[in-house]
């Protein structure tokens, strides 16, 4: 280590970072290090906090992160998608004793965090004085007094990473406030908290920390010198020196000084970080980018809520096609809820189709009673010789179908395509017809068989808006480019799910959220997300793989509830 010294302090010039007041200051803040006691840190504070039925246990990184906002006052939280930071904005103005708690998050997340609230209300001893506020809320004009009004006492942000842009309306009120009221008490969580910068959270530890304690210089100059020599920046040669930072570095970071001093300063100041009270922090995950799904409900119209009356109560498409089972409602229900069916040209004969629609009954019948049969093929394979099943044997291959889309309504392509124009994103289909129709809305160019477009063009080359198929590009391709998809119909597959998260949700993913907004048209749509979910919690619990799914944060409908719902309405804004 002495020899690290004397290297630094050679290094130490107009262009290192110096040992100076900053420095020592810093390097003289408490650590602390909680894996021995979390787990009975765990125990101790679920006995304080739950409710006397409740059945729920805090995890030991909830623990921590509760103990430290009551024993420091504040919290500086890069807690991973999943880590549980929910529960922990809603039971930090109890910890804190704080009399008027103010909990800002994403306006897509208000919904959920109230629904969360009253879910986890039965097992926690949650306040009920917690005034809930967006980002984008405070962020606009008629918002400028509303911190002021309210005068927080605890200011709690989830997914603080909204706050990381200086210029930004929101965070200049928010800096504001906190200058003026340096008694109120700043609780700043997020999986993102930094993307290239200790810039971006240097104005968030003063704030949790109040600058006298915060393990980041308070001088601009110091900062922007450090962060010269420990940021991400593609490209620049000439960088600050490292220097003194190696007065933080422990015995293996200190051999490492001698061949990567960049790499090493990074994994000292981290240490450095979240060795610091009042810093609760996961494990680093490969992906620094959290994941949000997002339910979007364009408006049903009459023509597709006929179309829907026809399918569920007659098991018929609206060209009198009957339907044999509930795959093929599944498959049926999906098309119509983006406006469009298959049909046969030329349409069968009579006797043909009677003889199908009269099968299809019989098919639906038995399977509906049946604890064994689950398909056509099996109803078939017992029921051969029953008269109904010989009358369809007898003309079934009679007639080849030959099946075309017919539109109905394109209400929801053209939300799709608004939602292209407006994102620049991928639009995620399943059907080919709706590709290809939103491709012609749109101008935005389609990506099917092999990954390719009408013109050849392979999609990893794309550049701006594009479609494309799940089936082809769901696997194997590298889009981190894009950081918003829409998904027309939702896989209701856990394997197919992940690998289609995968696409944009991988390393490289610049932005500091990837976002996934889902069409929720119909039961199916959402039945399909929680099925994805179930798949993914097997194959956790089997293998222990983390899922993308199970990380992300999401606001979806129940299917009961956009089953019995007479009319969608655009509960989500593009």
């Amino acid at each position: 280590m002495p020899d690290i010294f004397q290297q630094a302090a050679r290094a130490a010039g107009v262009n290192a970072v110096r040992l100076n007041d900053e420095l020592r200051r810093i390097e003289r803040l408490p650590r602390r290090l909680w894996d021995a006691s979390a787990e009975s840190l765990a125990d101790e504070l679920t006995e304080i906090l739950k409710t006397p039925d409740g059945r729920m246990r805090l995890r030991p990184i909830q623990a921590v992160a509760l103990a430290e906002i009551g024993t420091v006052g504040g919290l500086f939280g890069p807690l991973r998608v999943g880590a549980g930071k929910t529960l922990i904005t809603l039971l930090a103005p109890a910890v804190a004793f704080a009399e008027r708690p103010l909990l800002l998050v994403p306006a897509s997340l208000v919904g959920k965090t109230k629904r969360d609230e009253d879910l986890l209300r039965y097992h926690w001893r949650l306040p009920n004085w917690i005034r809930v506020m967006s980002y984008e809320w405070l962020g606009r004009v008629q918002a400028a007094e509303a911190l002021d009004a309210y005068e927080p006492d605890l200011v709690i942000a989830d997914e603080v990473h909204r706050l990381k842009n200086p210029r930004a309306a929101v965070t200049r009120r928010v800096r504001r406030y906190m200058a003026n009221h340096v008694d109120t008490r700043f609780v700043g969580m997020s999986g993102t908290i930094t993307k290239r910068s200790i810039k971006d959270f240097a104005h968030v530890l003063r704030w949790t920390h109040k600058p006298v304690d915060a393990p980041l210089p308070r001088t601009h100059t110091d900062l922007e010198l450090w962060a010269d020599a420990l940021d991400e920046r593609k490209g620049q040669t000439r960088r600050a020196d490292p220097g003194a930072l190696a007065v933080f570095c422990n015995d293996d970071e200190s051999t490492l000084w001698a061949t990567e001093p960049r790499k090493a300063a990074r994994r000292a100041f981290r240490r450095r970080l979240i060795e610091t009270p009042g810093v609760v922090a996961t494990k680093e995950t490969p992906i620094d980018a959290s994941i949000v799904v997002n339910a979007l409900e364009p408006k049903s119209t009459p023509w597709i809520r006929q179309a829907f009356e026809t399918l569920r109560y007659t098991w018929e498409t609206p060209d009198g096609h009957p339907i044999a089972d509930g795959l093929a409602m599944f498959r049926h229900a999906r098309e119509l809820a983006l406006g469009f069916y298959y049909v046969w040209d030329p349409r069968p004969p009579r006797d043909w189709l009677d003889a199908r629609k009269a099968w299809a009954a019989h098919v639906r019948r038995v399977l509906a009673h049946s604890r064994t049969l689950d398909s056509e093929l099996q109803v078939r394979q017992r029921d051969g010789d029953v008269e109904v099943c010989r009358a369809w044997l007898d003309v079934r291959d009679t007639f080849e179908p030959n099946t075309i889309p017919r539109w109905i309504d394109e209400s929801v392509v053209e939300f799709c395509a608004r939602w292209l124009n407006r994102h620049g994103g991928i639009v995620w289909t399943e059907h080919t017809c709706f590709a290809e129709r939103l491709a012609e809305l749109s101008g935005a160019p389609y990506f099917g068989r092999k990954g390719l477009d009408a013109n050849g063009n392979m999609i990893e080359n794309a550049t701006g808006p594009i479609i494309a198929s799940i089936a082809s590009n769901s696997t194997g391709r590298n889009l981190q480019a894009w950081s918003k998809n829409l998904i027309t119909s939702m896989p209701a597959n856990g394997m197919q799910t992940e690998q289609l998260f995968g696409r944009t949700h991988r390393d490289g993913q610049l932005a500091d959220e990837v976002r996934f907004d889902v069409l929720t048209t119909c039961a199916e749509h959402v039945g399909a997300f929680y099925q994805a979910t179930r798949d993914a919690e097997f194959v956790f619990d089997a293998t222990g793989s983390p899922q993308k799914i199970l990380l992300a944060d999401h606001d979806m409908p129940t299917p009961t509830s956009v089953a019995l719902r007479s009319e969608a309405q655009w509960d989500k804004q593009l």
